[in-house]
């Protein structure tokens, strides 16, 4: 929600982090409409949005820096790890020599470290192994979205449930499959997904569970290390509040949505297996 991105910008904040949530391309006009008001960088997590296209531009160039994740489960993978992607130069090279302990390579002589970095260093493996695996992503994400068109055809004749939907001009990737139950079937996400697993499928309730403000302790808690709660508790800070209710929509759709088990592997039949899942637990249930 753009206007509640713009109602939490303090003269404290640098960045926007951007999440594109199951490759489902956020409203990126309006939130970079709110980054230039305010001269605030955005960075896109397209952990989950590999070839996820907004108004026809790709997800993780519209933003100032773009993350992506190659962790095993996802579009592709080298083992672990990802990368990042900026059409700023300078932003580039901090960003290398920040994965390299902050060594600025560049210099001839001594060693110079103008920051503080970590050795985030991808080993020459993994970079082969992505580079291989890049090949194939465009067919990877193809394949998705035509399972996923099926999927949303086929739920759609299904009363009390809602397939996520996609904007007009954009372009998902279907990282996970999601819909919601509708608010006036009263019926919790992880009683349908009980349904479902009753049935065969091992559907899952609620993504995470709670949201991540709430499921990161540290936050919840305001303790950072130790028994500091700094910055949490210094005196001209802006008091920060992590607690249910205050991202009301962000709880409600958690409570409401069911995750399919969803790959590019999948054939036809197993959509059609899917659907009469759906189905089944829909007419006990609603």
């Amino acid at each position: 929600d753009p206007e509640s991105v713009e109602a939490n910008v303090t003269e404290r904040t640098r960045a926007i982090i951007v999440v594109h949530l199951f490759g489902n391309p956020a409203r990126m006009d309006e939130i970079m409409e709110v980054a230039r008001r305010h001269n605030i960088t955005v960075i896109e997590d397209c952990a989950q949005a590999y070839l996820a296209e907004y108004k026809g531009r790709l997800c993780g160039t519209i933003g100032h820096i773009g993350c992506f994740s190659l962790q095993g489960s996802k579009h592709i993978a080298t083992g672990d790890g990802g990368m990042t992607i900026t059409d700023d130069p300078e932003l580039a090279k901090r960003g290398a020599m920040f994965t390299d302990k902050g060594w600025d390579r560049s210099k001839e002589g001594p060693r110079v470290y103008p920051f503080l970095g970590l050795n985030y260093r991808m080993t020459e493996l993994q970079g082969a192994v992505g580079l291989a695996q890049l090949k194939k992503l465009r067919g990877v994400v193809e394949r998705r979205r035509k399972l996923a068109g099926m999927l949303n055809e086929k739920l759609e004749d299904i009363e009390g449930v809602t397939p996520q939907p996609v904007a007009e001009g954009n372009k998902c990737s279907y990282w996970q499959y999601a819909f919601t139950i509708d608010k006036d079937k009263g019926i919790p996400a992880a009683k349908f997904a009980d349904v479902l697993r009753r049935e065969g499928i091992p559907a899952n309730a609620g993504y995470i569970g709670k949201p991540i403000f709430l499921s990161q302790e540290a936050l919840r808690d305001k303790r950072t290390f130790g028994r500091s709660s700094h910055p949490f508790d210094y005196p001209s800070v802006r008091q920060v509040r992590y607690e249910e209710g205050v991202c009301p929509r962000c709880e409600d759709i958690l409570n409401r949505m069911v995750l399919l088990p969803f790959n590019e592997e999948f054939s036809e039949e197993d959509i059609d297996d899917l659907v009469e899942g759906v189905r089944l637990a829909a007419e006990e249930l609603f």
